[in-house]
């Protein structure tokens, strides 16, 4: 009678140790991220953010925020190293999914210490003088508390001149000095969130 105790005993701990276990196999066997993989990441973060309502008539910085914020997220859940976070940022410019100011402002937010690399990219310059956009990354000397420096991040769309005045004679010739329009986020972007 023990012996039959003891058997199911040891049956029913094989049955409830069964799916730990292979959690813990699927999950060591699970390959790390790479830039390809998370370009679905990166497409399915803008596109869930470009579904909520009201997104369409967010103003080109609110949009600028949801689609970064919730770009970071998805990234930094993903467990992807900042260079791997990096490069699938520059990938995300390049194919259209995100603009180059977006993917500038997620590596600031995500990986500190690739926002530079991101910035300097040739797609991601590419981008901002097609569209008349800028973007200046400043890291500084300060680390956060965790340890990461601190990134200060400036975009700027296609200056724009005031009416009224010769543009072209400049503002020290007593015309209208040029004013940075509010940076785009859809500015060559093909993404869904950008309604094409």
């Amino acid at each position: 009678m023990a012996s039959h105790r003891v058997r199911a005993i040891a049956i029913s701990l094989a049955v409830a140790l069964a799916p730990m276990g292979a959690g813990q196999v699927w999950a060591q066997n699970t390959p790390a991220p790479t830039a390809a993989s998370l370009q679905a990441t990166i497409q399915a973060a803008a596109q869930g953010t470009a579904a909520q309502p009201g997104f369409a008539t967010l103003s080109p910085q609110a949009k600028l925020a949801a689609i970064q914020a919730a770009v970071a997220a998805a990234l930094a859940a993903s467990g992807a190293s900042p260079s791997v976070i990096a490069t699938a940022l520059v990938q995300a410019v390049s194919s259209g999914t995100v603009s180059a100011g977006v993917a500038i402002q997620v590596a600031a937010a995500v990986a500190p210490e690739m926002a530079q690399q991101v910035a300097a990219a040739p797609a991601v310059q590419q981008q901002l003088a097609a569209t008349g956009q800028s973007a200046t990354v400043t890291t500084a000397a300060t680390a956060t508390d965790a340890g990461a420096p601190s990134v200060l991040v400036s975009l700027q769309g296609a200056a724009s001149t005031a009416t009224g005045g010769d543009a072209a004679a400049g503002a020290g010739a007593g015309g209208t000095a040029p004013t940075p329009a509010p940076f785009d986020p859809c500015a060559g972007v093909i993404a869904a969130y950008c309604g094409s």
